[in-house]
C-alpha cells in the first residue's frame, strides 16, 4: 500500500485513508475542515477525506500532525461520540444494535491507537454499558486492532510523555471493559490483531474468532513490556507457563491454536461468522442474566 504521491499545502507527501465525504464541496485540493487527524480535500466532483500523510524520510502521521500550522484557521468538524452512519464521511468509531447486543466498531488505520483515540473509545464503552445487555467489540476494517500508535511516538520530540499519555489511556480503555459488570463483553477478532490490540481483545468476559485470523499476543521484539492489564488478564486465561511463552516466544498464533491454549472461547468458520457471533452473543446473554 504505497500511497497516492501529491502535494498538500506546498508539502510533498503520499496520501493514504481515503473517505468519501457527502455533504462537503469545494474546489479541487481546497482544505475544507479537519476531524480527528483527517482533513477533507475539495475535488472535482465533491470531497474526500485523508487521514493520513506520509512526508519523504518520514511516517506516516495523521494528515494534520503532518501539515501542523498549515491549517491555522481550518475549522474542526466535529462528529458524535459514536456516529450512526447517517452519510458518508470520515468516522473512526460508530456502533451498530441488533436485537439486545450493540456491535463497536473503531476502524482506526492500520489498527494503531493514539491517546485521543483511546479516550474515545473509553468513553463509548462507558456510554453503551447504559443502552445495551451485550457489547461485542468489532475492530476496525483491516485489523481488529493493533495496541498504541508507535508511529506518533516515533515522531515525536517527547516521546516519554506522549507514551506515557498513551499506554495510560489505552489502560484507562482496558480497565473501562474489564470493569464493565453491568453487561457482558465480547471481543471479535474478525481480523488481525497485535500487541496491546490482543490484550485489549481478552479483557472481555468472552472472546471470539474468525478461521484464518491470526494474533500477535507480544511486545518483546520491539524492546517493550507492555501493559494493557495483560499480567492478569493473560494468565487468567491460559496460565503463567503458556502466557510466559507467548510474551517470549513473540510467534504469531492462529485463532485455531489460540483457542486449544483457552486464550479464546470459540472459533466460528468464514462464511458463517457474523451470524455464529450474533448467537452466541445473544446466547452468553441469557447464560450470564436469565437464569436466575
Amino acid at each position: 500500500m504505497p500511497g497516492v504521491l501529491d502535494e498538500i499545502l506546498g508539502v510533498a507527501c503520499t496520501l493514504y485513508g481515503a473517505h468519501k465525504e457527502e455533504k462537503f464541496k469545494g474546489l479541487p485540493k481546497e482544505i475544507l475542515g479537519k476531524r480527528d487527524g483527517a482533513i477533507c480535500l475539495g475535488t472535482i466532483d465533491g470531497a474526500v477525506w485523508i487521514s493520513h500523510l506520509k512526508t519523504v524520510g518520514g511516517f506516516k502521521l495523521p494528515a494534520t500532525y503532518v501539515l501542523k500550522e498549515k491549517l491555522q484557521g481550518v475549522r474542526e468538524e466535529r462528529l458524535p461520540l459514536i456516529f450512526d452512519k447517517s452519510f458518508e464521511t470520515f468516522y473512526e468509531v460508530s456502533v451498530e444494535k441488533r436485537d439486545n447486543v450493540a456491535y463497536l466498531c473503531f476502524n482506526f488505520h492500520n489498527g494503531a491507537m493514539n491517546t485521543a483515540q483511546c479516550i474515545r473509545l473509553k468513553y463509548a464503552v462507558e456510554y453503551l454499558k447504559t443502552q445495551c445487555e451485550v457489547l461485542v467489540l468489532v475492530g476496525g476494517m483491516d485489523f481488529f486492532s493493533n495496541g498504541i500508535h508507535l508511529n506518533i511516538l516515533e515522531d515525536s520530540a517527547k516521546q516519554g510523555e506522549d507514551g506515557w499519555a498513551n499506554i495510560n489511556a489505552m489502560n484507562d480503555l482496558v480497565g473501562a471493559i474489564i470493569y464493565a459488570d453491568e453487561i457482558v463483553t465480547i471481543a471479535s477478532f474478525g481480523r488481525n490483531a497485535g500487541a496491546g490490540g490482543v490484550f485489549m481483545g481478552i479483557a472481555c468476559d468472552y472472546v471470539v474468532g474468525k478461521e484464518g485470523v491470526v494474533l500477535n499476543p507480544h511486545y518483546k521484539i520491539l524492546g517493550l513490556s507492555g501493559s494493557e492489564y495483560h499480567t492478569y488478564t493473560l494468565p487468567k486465561r491460559v496460565g503463567n507457563d503458556i502466557a510466559s511463552e507467548l510474551l517470549d516466544s513473540c510467534l504469531p498464533l492462529s485463532v485455531s491454536k489460540a483457542k486449544s491454549l483457552g486464550l479464546l472461547d470459540e472459533v466460528f468458520p468464514h462464511e458463517s461468522y457474523y451470524e455464529d457471533l450474533h448467537t452466541f452473543a445473544k446466547a452468553k446473554y441469557n447464560d450470564d442474566f436469565c437464569l436466575g
